[in-house]
Parts: structure tokens; sequence; C-alpha cells
């Protein structure tokens, strides 16, 4: 400022310009975000232009790209055209295949050292783990039940709905979840579904290894049989250690925390937990385990292994556990 006239300098008015620009940012009126300038606050502008232009006539969903707009179309869609060429399994995206790869090459980094599950991305692990604390992922907006995947959420909104997509091919009775069918169909048609038959004491099976394994049974347990439910064991201790099951007895009682075990094997395992102790170490990857077995169920990861089957999809898993579960979402 000049202090004779007391008016600004060219220098101070371009200052002055500068300073208001940036008190008084461009705002967009769509989003609100803020430009120095009104050239990018345009450009910005575009962005919102182009979403106008891909949009969904579905659902009304916006995109930003055609690309964009034809892989959001194909949620609307049942069509799963990309195949894993490991185990036929279909996806609508050709990334979701890429993705589910992962589970044939192996590659399982992140571990869970509760249970011993590996996974392929960490936020799988993280939504596995909240299976153990009991912490739901996802809620029902109608009744506020608790789910942990979109999946199960999707089967339970059918209630909700009223509709009954899973229709049985023999009767045409229909049904909220998949796995109502299938037991449907088992329980009360099951003269069409192929089964294999014991030919001892005539027992059904829905596939020849389950059959197979079942007929070891008959050679090597018939004499030690429990008088209380029937199960034949393949010696007297076993058959003794069942009958704990009928009578409720825990003989064997940790000293630390007081808490009850039917089987003195069951209380060793159990006492690591106490001790902090990881004994059982994997040799591939160096995890370590409090129990043998949470460190088998482990190395099926690296292996490949799969021995529990679904007698309904033919898939394998690691653990009767996560066969159990998988039981769930058919």
């Amino acid at each position: 400022m000049c202090k004779v006239s007391g008016k600004l300098s060219s220098k101070d008015e371009k200052l002055l310009d500068k300073n208001k620009l940036i008190k008084e940012p461009h705002i967009c009126n769509l989003c609100s975000m803020q430009f120095m300038t009104k050239a990018k606050l345009k450009i910005h502008m575009n962005c919102h232009n182009m979403c106008k232009r891909y949009k969904c006539d579905l659902c009304g969903k916006e995109c930003i790209s055609e690309k964009l707009l034809i892989s959001h179309k194909g949620t609307h869609s049942d069509s799963r055209p990309f195949e894993c060429d490991v185990c036929k399994r279909k996806y609508k995206r050709p990334n979701e295949v890429t993705r589910h790869k992962k589970i044939h090459d192996g590659d399982r980094k992140f571990v869970c050292d509760i249970c011993g599950y590996a996974a392929v991305y960490k936020s799988y692990l993280e939504v596995h783990k909240k299976r153990h604390l009991g912490e739901f992922r996802l809620k029902c907006e109608l009744c506020g039940k608790g789910f942990f995947t979109n999946f199960e959420l999707q089967g339970h909104m059918n209630v909700h709905k009223g509709d009954k997509p899973y229709q049985c091919d023999m009767c045409s009775k229909a049904f909220f979840h998949k796995s109502h069918m299938l037991t449907h169909r088992q329980t009360c048609h099951p003269a069409e579904l192929e089964h294999f038959q014991c030919d001892k004491c005539g027992k059904d099976f829905q596939n020849k290894r389950y059959l197979v394994a079942h007929f070891k049974t008959h050679a090597t347990a018939t004499q030690f049989l429990c008088d209380i439910c029937g199960k034949s064991l393949t010696n007297n201790n076993s058959l003794k250690l069942h009958r704990l099951v009928h009578t409720g007895e825990k003989p064997h009682t940790c000293s630390v925390c007081g808490k009850a075990f039917s089987k003195i094997t069951t209380l060793s395992m159990h006492r690591v937990t106490h001790t902090g102790q990881r004994p059982y170490s994997c040799k591939t990857c160096s995890k370590s385990f409090t129990q043998r077995t949470s460190l088998v169920v482990h190395q099926r990861y690296h292996t490949g292994e799969r021995p529990y089957k679904c007698q309904i999809c033919n898939k394998g898993f690691v653990s009767r556990a996560s066969l159990n579960l998988h039981y769930k979402n058919h």
C-alpha cells in the first residue's frame, strides 16, 4: 500500500485476489468437493456427467464407464459364464475366477491362530474370526437377525419376501432355502435318488466311498456294541469311553480352571491353553499351534488335501467343522 495516497499497489491487488481465491473456493453443488480454480471444478463436473451416461436400466445404478456398467449388469443375471479350469466352479465375472484360483495355488498367507484355518485374503480371515467371536457382519433390516456373509443374508431375505426359488424337480414343491429342498428330496423321494445300500444292515449312503467306510465297522467292531444305542466300537476301551457320552460323566478335571473332560487326552490338550505353549509347528510356514489336530487341519491348506466331502455337491473341505458350515449354506 502506498503510504502517501493510501491506495493498493498492483502487486498488493494481485495478492489480495489470490487470498480471496483461497478463502472462497469453487464448490461442486452435487458432491460438495472444493477446488481452487473454476477450471478444475469444470473438469471435476465431467465425472458427474459421465455417471449419467452409463445408467443401469434395471435398478438405476450409475456407473462412470460402459465397462463397469456391463460388469454391474451381471449381478442381475443368474448366468455364470466364467469357469475355474481346476474345479469347474462358475462365476459371474472374470476377476472372481482369478481371485478364486488362488485357493488352488495354495497361496494362503493369513492363518487363524484359533483353529488353523488359512485364508487367501486378510479380509477373508477377519470375517472368519468373527465366527469364533460371534460378531455378525450383516444384519437383516426387517428382523435384526445377524449373518456373516451376503449369501446367508440373501437366503434369509427369501423368507421375508415370500420367495421360494428352490423347487423339487420330483413333486414341484418349493422352498425358501436350497438345503431345505435337498432335505425334502432325501426324506420324501428316497426311492428316486441314487443310493448305495449296505447288504448287512440295510443302511443307505449317497456315495460309494461312504458305503466302503461303513463296511469296515461290520468287519472290525461287531463284538463291542453299546447296549444303550447299539453303536459298534473297535475295542473295549473305546466302548467304555463311548458310554460316558450317555452318562454325562467327566472324570478328568483341569486343576487350573476346573473344567472337566471325559477323556484324559482331551484334558492334556486343554492344559496347553493355560501354559501358552504351541508345541506343534508347521514345517512349511512355521506357524505353531496348541493342538496337533489344529496343525493337521492347517497343513491341509498347504497340501490341498480335502478329506471331508459334501454329499450334495461333492466339494471337499479340510475339516468336519468346515463341512458342517458348508451344509448350512446349501
